[in-house]
């Protein structure tokens, strides 16, 4: 069975192999889910994830995921705890043929590839994971864990909401500069952690050139799932990328 997946440019002239999985609505009813939601169980997900692999031509194995908290803890993935599920917001590692996964629905999935050293990140970062600067942490352990260098760091930013449609309160504005924030109302913001998110791997030192960013907002392109627009009847995406032998 094939799903639609939306794939970046930047890494195709690489052995890597990334994506955003869409709701594909046109195969099931609920939509393509990849962990588990409220509407759907651990034995439906597990299905899908098995789904996912076939798609990518891998083993069920070769499928990493993570306990997502709204951190900033980082994982390295090894040959000796990659089947474990455990509590994180990202995922790095140097092992060829394993797929690190994000979950989104609205939260930007960030992916990294170090082209020199063979090493790649994945990031899970809504509002949370961006103020906490879960990706300038990200980048910071793969250069102590993997010597990368940010100059040599490849990126793509998913499909995530878009500060026109993502409405935050004064709670969570304050963690914000003016440069993010939209006032829509006395105690109402509009927030860019999309922009926030790219300022933050600039500043990390990795060239703008290297970074791809997705337009397209989760909230408005039904293509895509959004808690903010479907609330309990959404389901969930992976941002996923791997290395290939």
């Amino acid at each position: 069975m094939k799903i639609n997946i939306l794939k970046p440019t930047i890494f195709q002239n690489y052995n890597v192999i990334a994506g955003a999985t869409e709701t594909n609505y046109h195969l099931f009813a609920k939509g393509f889910s990849i962990f588990p939601a409220e509407i759907y169980n651990e034995d439906e997900v597990e299905y899908f994830r098995m789904i996912l692999a076939n798609n990518l031509n891998l083993r069920r194995e070769n499928l990493i995921f993570q306990k997502q908290v709204h951190k900033d803890e980082i994982r390295i993935i090894t040959k000796e705890n990659k089947f474990l599920i455990e509590d994180s917001d990202g995922m790095i590692t140097n092992l060829k043929n394993t797929v690190l996964n994000v979950t989104i629905a609205d939260c930007a999935g960030v992916l990294l590839y170090d082209k020199v050293n063979q090493a790649v990140g994945a990031f899970h970062s809504g509002w949370r994971g961006t103020q906490l600067n879960i990706i300038s942490k990200g980048i910071r352990k793969m250069i102590e864990v993997f010597n990368s260098e940010p100059t040599n760091l490849l990126v793509w930013v998913s499909p995530c909401a878009s500060q026109k449609n993502y409405e935050v309160g004064i709670d969570v504005a304050s963690f914000f500069t003016e440069k993010y924030l939209i006032q829509k109302a006395k105690d109402k913001f509009l927030l860019d952690f999309r922009g926030c998110i790219r300022d933050q791997l600039i500043n990390e030192g990795v060239k703008e050139k290297n970074i791809e960013i997705s337009d397209i907002c989760t909230i408005e392109d039904k293509r895509f799932h959004s808690y903010r627009r479907d609330r309990s009847l959404s389901a969930r995406m992976s941002a996923f990328i791997g290395m290939l032998e």
